[in-house]
């Protein structure tokens, strides 16, 4: 287990190294592509993260002095582009690049390490009340005739374990999305984490109310039933004495 956490941290952090000279900048957003040159006109050539090219030898708009400047807006392309611009006679030549993520951000290494940090412990709490929503008991100790003899206060910190499950689970899902849509190689993964991330938001106002009405039900029901027990020595739960 140390052995494999050890080689996630290592390659997030070798990932992390790898990041854009330029910047890193959201899907479909127009950006500046600057060069640095001394010359009286530059030319530009924009390359795809597959290789292809995006711009062929277009010329460069002079901000000031060496700086200059090209609008590139064709960036749905996820991934890292490269750029390479030249003097007006393409001898002076010189190199950049460029990331595109979906959400313009790239995790450093130290942001990698807290959201893993984040992910490991959310699943364990996560394990920690699943277990004891699954193993406590729920129903009230009863006879061989079907009688309730004792009423079973266990079921109470069971519905409270499927609802803090439940709310782990939806933070492990929401730290979960949030790194997959950091790596552009996980987009199909990413668009799958997002949607179940929203269907579960969904779902968690009724399973909240869900579990709040039961625990006022059973309250009610085993206040009834306490009374009938200690009155007769045990109860039924349809109401009857025998």
């Amino acid at each position: 287990m140390k052995k494999i956490l050890l080689i996630i941290i290592v390659g997030i952090f070798l990932f992390s190294l790898v990041s854009a000279d330029l910047g890193t900048y959201k899907q479909g957003e127009t950006i500046s592509v600057k060069g640095n040159l001394n010359a009286s006109s530059v030319n530009v050539s924009i390359y795809f993260p597959n290789s292809s090219i995006a711009i062929d030898n277009q010329p460069m708009t002079q901000i000031k002095e060496e700086i200059w400047n090209y609008s590139f807006s064709s960036t749905d392309t996820l991934g890292e582009y490269i750029y390479d611009y030249c003097d007006q006679d393409g001898r002076n030549c010189r190199e950049n690049n460029f990331e595109i993520t979906p959400t313009g951000f790239s995790l450093e290494t130290s942001e990698s390490l807290l959201y893993i940090i984040i992910l490991i412990v959310t699943f364990i709490l996560f394990l920690g009340f699943l277990y004891p929503a699954i193993k406590l008991p729920y129903s009230n100790k009863t006879n061989p005739d079907g009688s309730i003899i004792r009423i079973t206060r266990a079921k109470y910190l069971k519905l409270l374990s499927v609802w803090f499950a439940y709310g782990f689970f939806m933070w492990f899902l929401q730290t979960l999305n949030a790194i997959s849509k950091s790596f552009i190689t996980l987009t199909y993964l990413s668009n799958f984490i997002t949607n179940i991330f929203t269907y579960s938001q969904w779902f968690s106002i009724g399973v909240t109310f869900l579990i709040l009405i039961i625990i006022f039900i059973e309250i009610w029901k085993d206040i009834i039933l306490s009374k009938t027990i200690k009155k007769y020595g045990k109860a039924f739960s349809d109401g009857r004495l025998q």
